[in-house]
C-alpha cells in the first residue's frame, strides 16, 4: 500500500475511535495503520497525525474521569449507587476504569505511530521535525500520567511495534511495569523535547496546541508522584518565567465555560456536537421538567433543556474549608443564585449540603451537551506544586510566596504571614489544592501520592455514606486492571491486590 493511501487510513480510523468509545481497540485490526517507512511525506500530513494523537482525550476527560479522580475522592461523592461511586469495583467489574484503560492506550498507540511516521519521513525537513515530535511525546507522556496515577504499575512502550494492533496484545504480556520506572523515563523524555516547544502561554499558541506549559507541567507532575522535588521546582520556575504574577488573572477565569483563558496550562477542547462532554450534567443541581428552575430557583441562562443526573454532594470536610470571606465558597458550592435559596442547601434550617457551583454549569446545554472546555491544568496548580515541593526542600521562603501567590488572588487577607513549620506548612497546602482545584481532574490522585487515601476518605466521604464505609478498601486507591485485560495478556497482568 503506497504511503499517502496509509495517511488516509490513519485519519480515517482516527476518526471511527473517535466517536465509537465503546469499541475497543484491541478488537480492531486495521493492518496498514502505519507499516511504510516513509509515511509522511509532508509536514501537513504529519501535523495531521499529531492532531490525532488528541483525539482519545475526548474519550477520557469527561463524567468517568472526574468520578474517578473528585467523586471518590474526600471532596465529594454521588450517592446514586453505582460500582464506582460505591467503590464496588473489581477486575470483572471495573467500571470506569474499562474505558479509560482503553482510550488511554489507544491515544499511545497512536503517539508512537505518529513519532515513528514523522522519525522515519524523508519528506520532512530536519528542523520541522523537534517540534512535531515534541508535541506527541507531550502528549503521550500525559497518557502515561493518567495511566500511573489510576492504575499504579502498568505495561509501558515507547516503539512503533505499537502501530500494529496486534503489538498490543503483545505488549499487554510484558506485565506491569513498575510505575516510578515509568514516570523517571518520561520525565527524561519531556526534559529532552520541551525546548523544542513553543515557550509561551498556552492560549497564545495557535489552534489551543500544546506547548512548554503542558510539557513542563507533566515534568511537575511525575516528580511529585516520585518525589524528585528539585525536578519539580525546576519545571514550575520554568512556567513562573512564562506565567508570571497569578494576581493579573481574573478567578472567574477558572469557570469551565470561559476557555483558553491566559492562566490556563491545558484544556480538553470541547465543542460542537461531536465534541462534548457530560461533566455538567453532574455538577448542576436538578432542573424541574420542562422550564429552567433549578432546584427551586430559575436560571434563565442554564436554560430548559438542560439535562442533569445525580449531581456530586460535598463533603462536609470540603465545606468546612471555605469562609464567607473566601469567594470560591460560592463559585465551587451553590448555596444560592442571585440570592436566591436552593431548596437543598435551605433545608433542616439551612443547613443542607449545597450543590456544585457555577464554576461547573454548561450555559444552554442542550440535554447532555456540555460544551465546557475541561479544565486539566492552570497556573495556580502550579504555584501549589512549587510551594509543596520547595516545602519538602526545606526552602520556606520559596514555598510561602508560592502558596501566597494563590491565597492573595483569592483575598488579600489569606497570605500566611509567617512560615507554620514543614508539617503545618503541607497540611495548608493540602487545604489550599483542596479549595482552589476541585472538580480539575486531581484530588483523588493527589490523596494517593499522598498516602492518605484510605485515611481521608474513611474519615469524610465514607463517614457520611454508608455504602462507601461498607465497601472501602485500602486497595481501591488504584482502580484495578480491566479483567479483560488481564485474560487478552494471557495472566501476565495481575490484580494482587484486589485478591485480598
Amino acid at each position: 500500500m503506497k504511503p499517502t493511501k496509509i495517511y488516509v487510513l490513519i485519519a480515517l480510523a482516527v476518526v471511527v475511535f473517535a466517536v465509537s468509545g465503546c469499541e475497543k481497540f484491541l478488537e480492531e485490526k486495521p493492518q496498514s495503520f502505519l507499516s511504510a517507512d516513509n509515511f509522511y511525506q509532508t509536514e501537513a500530513q504529519a501535523l495531521s497525525a499529531v492532531n490525532a494523537c488528541y483525539l482519545r482525550l475526548y474519550n477520557i476527560y469527561r463524567g468517568d474521569l472526574m468520578m474517578a479522580t473528585e467523586y471518590t475522592s474526600d471532596l465529594s461523592y454521588l450517592t446514586n449507587g453505582g460500582v464506582d461511586q460505591s467503590f464496588g469495583m473489581s477486575p470483572s467489574n471495573p467500571g470506569v476504569s474499562d474505558g479509560i484503560w482503553t482510550a488511554a492506550y489507544n491515544g499511545i498507540m497512536i503517539c508512537n505511530a505518529t513519532l515513528a511516521g514523522i522519525q522515519k519521513s524523508t519528506g520532512i525537513d530536519a528542523e520541522k521535525k523537534p517540534p512535531l515530535i515534541a508535541e506527541a511525546v507531550t502528549l503521550r507522556a500525559l497518557y502515561y500520567y493518567i495511566l500511573t496515577s489510576m492504575f499504579g504499575d502498568v505495561p509501558y512502550y515507547t516503539s512503533d511495534a505499537s502501530a500494529s494492533f496486534d503489538a498490543l496484545t503483545e505488549v499487554a504480556r510484558m506485565g506491569r511495569v513498575n510505575a516510578t520506572l515509568i514516570r523517571d523515563s518520561l520525565i527524561a523524555d519531556l526534559q529532552k523535547w520541551v525546548p523544542s516547544l513553543p515557550q509561551k502561554k498556552s492560549s497564545e499558541i495557535a489552534d489551543n496546541r500544546s506547548g512548554a506549559p503542558l510539557a513542563y507541567m507533566l515534568i511537575g507532575k511525575l516528580a511529585l508522584w516520585n518525589k524528585k522535588w528539585n525536578v519539580c521546582v525546576d519545571a514550575m520556575q520554568h512556567l513562573k518565567a512564562i506565567y508570571g504574577a497569578l494576581s493579573q488573572y481574573p478567578l472567574t477565569d477558572t469557570w469551565f465555560r470561559y476557555k483558553n483563558r491566559p492562566e490556563s496550562i491545558f484544556e480538553v477542547q470541547y465543542a460542537g456536537t461531536l465534541k462534548i462532554s457530560n461533566v455538567a450534567t453532574q455538577m448542576t443541581p436538578p432542573r424541574a421538567t420542562g422550564v429552567a428552575v433549578y432546584d427551586g430557583v430559575t436560571i434563565t441562562e442554564l436554560g430548559s433543556t438542560t439535562t442533569t443526573f445525580t449531581a456530586a454532594t460535598p463533603t462536609d470536610y470540603l465545606m468546612s474549608l471555605y469562609t464567607d470571606a473566601d469567594p470560591r465558597k460560592n463559585t465551587t458550592l451553590a448555596y444560592t443564585y442571585n440570592g436566591t435559596w436552593f431548596n437543598r442547601p435551605a433545608s433542616n434550617n439551612f443547613t443542607g449540603k449545597p450543590w456544585p457551583g457555577p464554576k461547573f454549569w454548561c450555559l444552554n446545554m442542550n440535554l447532555q451537551q456540555d460544551n465546557n472546555n475541561q479544565k486539566v491544568f492552570r497556573y495556580a496548580d502550579a504555584l501549589l506544586m512549587l510551594a509543596e515541593a520547595a516545602n519538602e526542600l526545606d526552602d520556606a521562603a520559596t514555598a510561602m510566596s508560592a502558596i501566597n501567590e494563590v491565597k492573595a488572588r483569592v483575598n488579600p487577607a489569606f497570605a500566611l504571614t509567617a512560615y507554620p513549620g514543614k508539617e503545618g506548612f503541607r497540611e495548608e497546602m493540602k487545604k489550599e489544592r483542596a479549595r482552589e482545584l476541585y472538580g480539575e481532574y486531581g484530588r483523588k490522585w493527589d490523596l494517593v501520592r499522598w498516602g492518605e487515601f484510605f485515611t481521608r476518605v474513611s474519615a469524610t466521604s465514607a463517614a457520611e455514606l454508608d455504602m462507601i464505609k461498607t465497601n472501602l478498601r485500602p486497595y481501591h486507591e488504584y482502580y484495578p486492571i480491566p479483567q479483560s485485560e488481564v485474560e487478552r495478556s494471557g495472566g501476565i497482568l495481575t490484580n494482587e491486590a484486589y485478591n485480598q
